[in-house]
């Protein structure tokens, strides 16, 4: 995975200096456990941050069981799987959500859907990164779990997102993401989202836990990036296949996502962008 990692961070680099101009900055939203709300961060912080002015590609990376485009009432004529199988280039692949936003929607449901392998993998990473039509920011919403896939997604990210609820399997399984993480990545940002808590108070004790637990074993630290109420609207947007911060905007979730992409913005990734034109 290093020699990987290493060689991607190469390309990114050479693409950079070649041609004067900003790589996109890569966000990975990722988490150990389904269920916990990752991709619904990953679709309106994407949203959000689009609305700010920024361009953003939204790539639904959850192999075979994709559900953006369900989640953002779109129903593409072509999919990821199209890319892989080389029947289709990117470009005509993607779907634009709103202004300043598209999508690289992911296969659901393929009988015959190509798995990918570490250097297609690296190739399709490649190509995102060094689109004609440059994006500020590359938000990857993979699939839960701990495949060498996801793991990747991880290692070739600016910074990532590990998004977890205060149930106690989904914050082992934070946990256990933040460690793999670590050893095949050391020194990768990752920061927390607490998702669908019921009180502040449950948020901020998941938090400190989590916290507790990572510098104990793991001897490193990392910070909690947003902490995101429980909400019923989230489930009645996704129901209405409309983002929330759409559909709900004034909502308590919504509000927080939308802190989270100013916050996000603001530390990360308008930084980023002024090292790389300045380079």
């Amino acid at each position: 995975m290093h020699d990987q990692a290493t060689r991607m961070r190469s390309i990114a680099r050479a693409y950079g200096e070649g041609t004067r101009t900003a790589r996109p900055y890569v966000l990975t939203v990722t988490s150990g456990k389904g269920g916990v709300g990752k991709s619904t961060v990953a679709l309106n912080v994407g949203l959000t941050l689009s609305m700010m002015g920024k361009k953003v590609l939204l790539f639904d990376a959850d192999g075979n069981l994709a559900g953006l485009d369900v989640m953002a009432g779109v129903v593409p004529r072509f999919r990821l799987g199209d890319v892989l199988r080389g029947e289709r280039d990117l470009e005509s692949v993607l779907v634009a959500l709103a202004p300043g936003l598209h999508l690289l929607p992911g296969s659901s449901g393929e009988p015959h859907y190509p798995l990918l392998q570490g250097e297609q993998q690296a190739t399709l990473l490649e190509e995102l990164l060094n689109r004609e039509q440059r994006s500020d920011v590359l938000i990857i919403d993979t699939a839960a779990g701990l495949t060498p896939e996801i793991i990747r997604y991880g290692e070739e990210a600016d910074s990532v997102l590990v998004v977890t609820t205060p149930e106690p399997t989904a914050v082992m399984d934070a946990y256990a993401m933040i460690k793999v993480l670590g050893l095949s990545a050391p020194g990768q940002m990752v920061d927390l989202v607490i998702n669908s808590v019921r009180s502040m108070r449950e948020g901020e004790e998941t938090v400190t836990k989590l916290r507790a637990a990572i510098r104990h074993f793991l001897g490193r630290d990392v910070q909690c990036a947003a902490i995101v109420p429980a909400d019923p609207r989230v489930s009645e947007a996704i129901r209405r296949q409309q983002p929330l911060v759409l559909s709900y905007p004034r909502s308590a979730a919504a509000l927080s996502l939308q802190s989270l992409a100013h916050a996000l913005l603001n530390d990360h990734v308008q930084g980023s962008l002024k090292r790389m034109v300045a380079l």
